[in-house]
């Protein structure tokens, strides 16, 4: 029994951390999405571009996921590894449809003219193209290293950072491309403070996010306005035109 005693203050700790990581999350994707999207019915809309039902469903997908993982991460640290566990099967499905609905609503955006007013929207389409399976990328690492905890866990709220960008660029705070490297940057930080402190290293799930993450974002940046990207931005988005 006594050897099992230091081991409890750490779940804890353990517990505490990325509980406190999922509603931070949680916190920025509503105030981010707010404006925009969930405070649309209670409250006026700013000038934008209208939302089509694909958009309406792609915000469903994606809201639910973020309950899913909330819901996850609650399970846990309420020690009901049970429930998590058979929770745990809608978790390819979902991440399967919020690869699929956020490339073809990028691709659908270009016809909206959505994005940044300063980016022509085939350069910004740059940017969703190369999240996307940056995202799923990381995910599905989480799901296939769902036996190992400790991995499973940094792939799958690793994978929710890289989202991060869509909620950050909407907020005044954040505008402009410095942001989108900033907030996800920061929980990243945050995630390899916690390596440091709970296991004494860096986890390696934790460096591959590093290096995903930042090249997610900057190989758009220096890409988007190349006459071959956008050759493959016209066509690509001429296949949902």
């Amino acid at each position: 029994m006594a050897s099992l005693a230091p081991s409890r203050p750490r779940l804890s700790a353990e517990r505490k951390f990325y509980l406190g990581m999922g509603f931070a999350m949680l916190i920025l994707i509503f105030i981010g999405f707010g404006p925009s999207y969930y405070f649309v019915p209670v409250a006026p809309r700013p000038p934008m571009v209208p939302m089509s039902p694909l958009v309406h469903l792609h915000g469903a997908v994606f809201s639910l996921w973020v309950l899913l993982l909330m819901a996850q991460i609650g399970l846990v640290s309420a020690d009901r590894r049970d429930i998590h566990m058979k929770l745990g099967v809608l978790g390819l499905p979902m991440a399967l449809a919020m690869m699929v609905l956020g490339t073809i609503t990028a691709l659908h955006g270009v016809h909206r003219a959505s994005g940044p007013p300063m980016i022509d929207p085939l350069s910004w389409l740059a940017m969703p193209l190369w999240s996307v399976p940056a995202f799923g990328g990381l995910l599905i690492a989480g799901l296939w290293r769902r036996r190992d905890r400790q991995a499973h866990k940094r792939f799958m709220m690793l994978a929710m950072f890289s989202m991060l960008q869509a909620a950050a660029g909407r907020m005044p705070a954040f505008a402009g491309l410095s942001g989108l490297l900033l907030v996800p940057g920061l929980f990243i930080v945050a995630q390899m403070v916690w390596d440091r402190v709970s296991l004494g290293r860096i986890h390696y799930a934790t460096w591959i996010a590093l290096v995903v993450f930042p090249l997610s974002t900057l190989i758009p940046i220096f890409t988007w306005r190349t006459e071959a990207w956008l050759t493959f931005a016209r066509w690509a988005s001429g296949l949902v035109a």
